[in-house]
């Protein structure tokens, strides 16, 4: 056996993502060591070629030099494979256990990890705990993922921007690559975006217009390639625009961790909810002023499933049904001459008796809606005393949603470290780690939780102690939005959703409207 000439790949590997840091793990230090190795060996190891994937985690085997190296394997070119250790090759311990236990005596192919004293032509000593090293290397790429990902969160979070590349409407400022600065080319193109959506256009009918326009795509301004271009490849997508519309990165607050890999293995990117977006306020420029960023967003939610946007009511979305809390739908008559008003829950199951029709027509009711507003609107504009009288505002209301956001990733984070001390509890029981590490771990994560549950009771008591009078220049801005409303003859659902929060409606046809501020 000992006569035979084995022609030999060198396969190296080095990767930050998986920790690989050391100068041990070098190039260089690697086709090194496995030189050294055919040297000194008393067999005919011939050296072929050696294949280097610099730069490529070990998670998976997506690598252009490996491939390259089975397919020098299927031609006959070589059947040994030398790597300096088992982690070189991956890291995977599913992936790594199917090759070498399967694939590579299937294909008559030798494997040797050197430092881990595996040889597949021989029963060597590695191969008895070849389980368990493979399992030790996965949770090793875990672990280094793990930190990595903690490393990456707390720079996000100080309003570091680690992104490959801007969001459209800003680029990496070249004196700072963790800062953003506005592309003044598409600033115009973000402002009008907004402005559309503030004239009551959906996201479709936006991405209508600008692909009708041809103005080009943020992947094709951005001269992205990512695989073949389908036809739609230069159309505007109504689900950017609206990513676009809830960006808090364009009123300056810096927005990351909306997209999160699966998992440490999987290249796969899913969404993430909204409450574990990394959100740092005033990081850089604003494009879009916040008033106009947040009357977009209470429109956003007004014309949400609202089917065809272009003959959208003034009031579709804001009335609901008082006795079941659902949306009051407009319907069109069979003749299609008159919108009457009808509770949507009933329409869906109006055998079972849930709830009544709610049966009106529209166009009165809107007319007696707007009536209603003015005469209330007219009224206080001309009390001397509107100012003092204006207890709420949208914005408390903002404050009020923000803090009770962080409030709840807080009590996730206090659940988390609780979860980490049982499991290195558990740990010690079964001794993975010793006393001396339990404590300091222990201690870590305990401490943190004290911090957390100071942080969240100072939060909590913040959220309760939001005062109810609005600020001078809030007051003002309310006055403003109703004077704007009075000086129109038929308002826009834009004005209409800087005052109105809902408007309630009875069986028996009462009309409640609740407003964005309380008027005692």
């Amino acid at each position: 056996m000992k006569s035979k000439t084995y022609n030999c790949a060198l396969y190296i590997r080095l990767s930050r993502e998986d920790g690989d840091n050391m100068e041990s793990e070098s190039i260089k230090n690697q086709r090194d060591l496995i030189h050294m190795f055919l040297e000194r060996t008393d067999e005919k190891l011939r050296y072929i070629d050696e294949y280097v994937d610099d730069g490529f985690t070990g998670s998976n085997f997506d690598r252009p030099s490996w491939k390259k190296l089975l397919n020098d394997i299927d031609s006959g070119k070589v059947d040994t494979i030398i790597t300096k250790d088992l982690s070189r090759m991956g890291r995977d311990y599913i992936s790594m256990g199917e090759y070498i236990e399967r694939i590579f005596p299937e294909r008559g192919i030798r494997y040797i990890a050197i430092n881990d004293d595996i040889d597949t032509l021989y029963e060597t000593p590695g191969l008895e705990f070849l389980q368990f090293k493979l399992m030790f290397n996965d949770y090793y790429l875990k672990d280094t993922s793990k930190k990595i990902r903690k490393i990456v969160r707390a720079k996000k979070e100080k309003g570091q921007f680690l992104g490959w590349k801007a969001v459209y409407g800003y680029k990496k400022d070249p004196n700072d690559k963790h800062k953003l600065i506005v592309d003044e080319e598409v600033r115009p193109i973000i402002e009008r975006i907004f402005n559309l959506a503030l004239d009551g256009k959906s996201p479709r009918q936006i991405a209508n217009i600008f692909s009708d326009e041809k103005i080009p795509t943020p992947s094709v301004y951005a001269n992205l390639n990512r695989g073949l271009k389908s036809t739609a490849y230069e159309l505007w997508c109504p689900r950017t625009i609206e990513e676009m519309l809830t960006n808090e990165t364009y009123i300056g607050n810096l927005t990351q961790g909306r997209r999160k890999k699966l998992n440490y293995k999987s290249k796969k990117e899913i969404r993430t909810p909204k409450e574990d977006w990394i959100i740092t306020e005033n990081t850089h420029e604003a494009i879009i002023d916040k008033e106009t960023f947040y009357t977009v967003q209470e429109l956003l939610k007004k014309n949400k499933n609202k089917a065809n946007s272009k003959n959208m009511k003034l009031l579709s979305g804001f009335m609901r049904c008082k006795e079941c809390g659902h949306a009051i739908g407009i319907n069109k008559s069979s003749d299609g001459k008159r919108a009457y008003c009808c509770c949507t829950y009933y329409v869906s199951h109006s055998k079972y008796g849930l709830c009544t029709p709610h049966s009106c027509n529209y166009d009165k009711l809107e007319k007696l809606v707007l009536d209603n507003i003015r005469d209330m609107c007219e009224k206080y504009v001309d009390s001397s005393t509107f100012k003092d009288k204006v207890e709420q505002s949208k914005k408390q209301n903002d404050i009020r949603v923000k803090l009770q956001n962080d409030i709840n990733v807080l009590g996730k984070k206090i659940t988390n470290n609780l979860i980490y001390i049982d499991k290195i509890y558990e740990d010690k029981l079964k001794g993975n780690i010793d006393l001396e590490m339990f404590n300091r771990l222990s201690l870590k994560y305990k401490e943190e939780v004290e911090l957390f549950k100071n942080k969240k009771l100072e939060l909590e008591e913040e959220l309760n102690n939001i005062g109810t009078t609005e600020t001078v220049k809030e007051k003002e801005d309310t006055l403003k939005k109703i004077k704007e409303y009075l000086s129109f003859t038929k308002p826009n659902r834009n004005l209409l959703v800087n005052l109105i929060d809902e408007i309630l409606i009875s069986e028996d046809k009462t009309i409640e409207i609740h407003y964005k501020f309380k008027l005692n």
